[in-house]
């Protein structure tokens, strides 16, 4: 077994107590042993990282399916006000067209009185 011991220097050391590690334990284990052992912590670690992604992609799809009913809920109100706005924008528009319309139509009318007085003199003088 290994103890973490703290030395005077601040400087970490391992000491081994009780029995004692033989170097052939360690050549016992083979590179197989050491793949397969590191295979399996990959596994596990995908494992891991598949379920955190499951879990993501739920949250995901819970959020887009609550935007999609705010959306779904807020499209009445939204073109209500849209078709409010165009209403007011067109009669506002109308309004500014029929006040230019009678300014004309006062011009021409103010013009066809005065044609009307030019003709009335030009022919009491030319008879």
């Amino acid at each position: 077994m290994l103890e973490i011991v703290w030395t005077t220097s601040k400087r970490l050391t391992f000491q081994s107590s009780g029995e004692e590690i033989k170097t052939d334990d360690l050549h016992r284990k083979t590179e197989n042993h050491l793949f397969k052992w590191i295979d399996e912590a990959l596994i596990e670690e995908i494992r891991m990282v598949d379920s955190k992604h499951e879990r993501v992609a739920q949250v995901i799809t819970k959020f887009e399916e609550r935007v999609m009913e705010k959306v779904k809920s807020e499209m009445p109100r939204v073109e209500h006000q849209m078709s409010e706005k165009l209403k007011e924008k067109g009669g506002l528009e109308i309004a500014r067209v029929a006040h230019e319309m009678k300014h004309k139509l006062k011009i021409a009318t103010v013009a066809m009185v005065v044609v009307g007085a030019i003709v009335g003199i030009w022919t009491s003088l030319s008879v």
